[in-house]
């Protein structure tokens, strides 16, 4: 008896420990789209005392379905380093930690991919280069280092 894929909400591929960044990019819009962001930027407020019981299961549901969003994108390797807790800004940070390069090792490589950037007009656009441009410089930045602008323009 053939057991079914393992399905998943997601369209684009879990976590597997070597596709963090773009990991990261694609749940937030799933995050977004499931009104769960606000909960990971901190920007939720608990649930006031004189809220009614319609309100607070709201907030209780969308609560536990940024951490279950978050269960589900990753892959069941990875699954012990959040099960210890159901709060889906703690699992967030918890991966971030694990998981977002910050080495100074890294910080290197991210750099000379920087500046390894060309533009092949016969591939993309020059808005689409400028998009690269501008990730890689933000890979760069959450890594620990500010491009000067000089370098970028």
């Amino acid at each position: 008896m053939n057991m079914p894929a393992e399905s998943s909400p997601f369209v684009f591929p879990k976590l597997d420990g070597s596709n963090y960044a773009s990991w990261k990019e694609d749940t937030k819009v799933v995050l977004m789209d499931r009104g769960c962001w606000s909960f990971i930027i901190e920007e939720d407020k608990p649930c006031p005392e004189q809220a009614t019981e319609k309100e607070k299961f709201e907030y209780d549901w969308r609560k536990q379905r940024c951490y279950t969003t978050i269960y589900q994108g990753i892959e069941r390797k990875f699954l012990p380093l959040i099960r210890h807790t159901t709060d889906g800004k703690k699992a967030w940070n918890i991966l971030k930690t694990n998981f977002e390069p910050t080495s100074k090792a890294r910080l290197a490589v991210l750099i000379d991919e920087f500046f390894e950037l060309k533009f092949n007009p016969v591939e993309e656009t020059i808005g689409i280069f400028c998009k690269r441009v501008e990730e890689k410089k933000t890979q760069v930045k959450e890594a620990g280092f500010e491009i000067p602008e000089l370098l970028i323009a």
